[in-house]
């Protein structure tokens, strides 16, 4: 799972490569209503090879996977109490937040009078560093405010992870006690929350596209959309959630057929997820995480893929890959804007790459496994604190 969260956060280091272009940007932003310049950006817009830089469909795979993940205490029988697992996310996933946002942010200072590059995408002149860090979008990014990512565009799908993080325990607790059972209405919950921010601030004929463009439209308008879409992508981690609840009997079926089965359900899985399926955004939606499902379930088959994902180089990208997602953003736009863009894509890519793996090994050690050893320690001293007095009246009872 490990190796899997590691090559799609380097799939979505590849997206923001490509985005940097106008052809690319300009597809993926209109939800593929633009058209290819040649031969190249058709294959990649157009075939299967669009895989490369499927970033926003590899953002699904990570809440899919985090769901599987996180519910694994539940399945094997030992779920944490509410606290201590709040405050190993929290840890885990905001403090190197926060740290990048600081280091972000200072590049976003430095470069914002000559971040607008001639010939660069929108994404790069229009939702970046063209904007300046003022105190609403330092207060945006700090409060967990989803859809003004401008200081470093990847991580506005982290404000979603922890949030979702957050009320984890209780999405999983109904499926935990009950099973299937107990996921229906969950699912009947979160949907009930969408459709209802829909039609009370949307038009429920436009729910393939959620609510947006709420920056005018006032505090309650804001407040629904950002409830909207935290209850939208927990719908993605209950997905995870049963595959977790179903971990033994998928090993199971797949180690019966062995790689006649596993591996033609990972190319579907592929295929599936790199999909343009609908405009419809809930639609389109749904089908990567069918994919992501898929690949997901294959990846548990005893041998074949499993020993190919288990090898050093998918572990080690998987050990660093929250450290990869955050600091390569800064890394495309820091070389976007100081090469005025002239950069052809494929060098672009030749030493992002490099860069940012490089960068995401130094910030693994001194920000990302610290701030996770921190949660543990945390964690622990207030385990200690609760069992100490239990044992001092079992001691003096005895």
């Amino acid at each position: 799972m490990d190796s899997i969260r590691g090559l799609a956060a380097f799939i979505v280091v590849i997206h923001h490569c490509f985005i940097s272009r106008p052809v690319y940007s300009n597809f993926f932003f209109s939800h593929w209503k633009t058209h290819a310049t040649g031969v190249i950006s058709a294959i990649f817009l157009y075939t299967p090879a669009r895989i490369v830089w499927a970033g926003y469909q590899a953002v699904t795979l990570f809440y899919v996977l985090s769901g599987l993940v996180l519910a694994l205490p539940w399945v094997e029988g030992r779920p944490p109490a509410y606290n201590q697992f709040a405050l190993k996310r929290l840890c885990r996933l905001y403090i190197p937040y926060g740290v990048i946002i600081v280091a972000a942010g200072a590049l976003n200072i430095a470069l914002v009078h000559q971040a607008y590059v001639n010939g660069a995408s929108n994404w790069v002149n229009q939702m970046t560093w063209t904007n300046p860090v003022t105190l609403k979008v330092i207060i945006d990014h700090f409060a967990l405010i989803g859809h003004h990512a401008t200081i470093d565009g990847a991580t506005h799908t982290l404000i979603w992870e922890i949030r979702v993080s957050l009320l984890f325990p209780f999405l999983i607790w109904p499926i935990y006690r009950w099973g299937m059972r107990g996921a229906l209405p969950v699912f009947a919950c979160l949907l009930a929350v969408v459709v209802g921010m829909q039609l009370l601030f949307g038009n429920i004929s436009a729910i393939g596209n959620l609510l947006e463009g709420f920056r005018h439209q006032g505090i309650p308008r804001a407040l629904g959309i950002e409830l909207q879409w935290t209850a939208y992508h927990a719908c993605t981690f209950v997905f995870g959630i049963l595959l977790a609840t179903r971990i033994r009997d998928i090993r199971r079926l797949f180690a019966r057929f062995g790689p006649s089965l596993s591996i033609p359900i990972f190319i579907l899985g592929l295929l599936i997820f790199q999909g343009r399926w609908s405009q419809w955004h809930v639609v389109q939606e749904f089908m990567v995480t069918v994919g992501s499902i898929l690949i997901l379930g294959s990846s548990l088959a005893p041998g074949g893929i499993e020993t190919m994902l288990l090898k050093p180089i998918p572990r080690y990208l998987g050990k660093i890959s929250f450290s990869l997602y955050l600091v390569h953003v800064p890394v495309v736009l820091a070389l976007t804007i100081l090469t005025h863009g002239k950069l052809p894509l494929p060098l672009l890519i030749v030493l992002v790459v490099p860069i940012s793996l490089l960068l995401a090994v130094v910030f693994d050690r001194l920000v990302t496994v610290p701030s996770a050893t921190l949660g543990h320690r945390l964690t622990h001293t207030q385990h200690r604190a609760a069992v100490a007095p239990q044992q001092v009246f079992e001691e003096k009872t005895t």
